[in-house]
């Protein structure tokens, strides 16, 4: 899939609002897709968290992606987000159909999409969030 178009999306956030992919274009963009319940994804977002303040916005895009049809309880999603003081978008699946449009098959996972809107990397659980930065920093050269 890498060099691919991505699929696009458009998925509400926590708060209600309306994110599409397709308006995002020009920007690097980073999805981490997750899900309560799953001990690496709750390691991997604290590290995310801190990361996506760092970066510029207007050159770069970040957002959490709540794979709610892997949810026993999706409503458990905001009082996650709250009680960990998590500022990062969340945006929340429909159901699967994003985790599944992305081909991903485990949690936590990431794509990186360049600013032409076609797929850069996709990163799963094992892979050093390091990795993920340095392809980033290419994208943003």
């Amino acid at each position: 899939m890498t060099g691919e178009q991505a699929p696009d999306f458009c998925l509400p956030t926590l708060e209600g609002e309306t994110v599409c992919l397709k308006d995002l274009r020009g920007k690097v963009v980073l999805l981490s897709f997750w899900v309560t319940w799953c001990p690496s994804c709750q390691a991997d977002l604290p590290g995310k968290e801190v990361f996506a303040r760092s970066l510029d916005a207007s050159r770069f895009a970040f957002f959490t992606v709540n794979v709610t049809g892997r949810e026993p309880d999706p409503g458990r999603v905001k009082p996650f987000i709250r009680k960990h003081g998590y500022r990062f978008p969340v945006l929340l699946d429909d159901g699967r159909s994003t985790y599944d449009a992305f081909g991903i098959t485990s949690v936590p996972a990431s794509v990186l999409i360049d600013p032409e809107g076609r797929i850069a990397g996709r990163y799963g659980e094992g892979t050093p969030f390091v990795k993920i930065v340095e392809d980033l920093g290419r994208l943003l050269d």
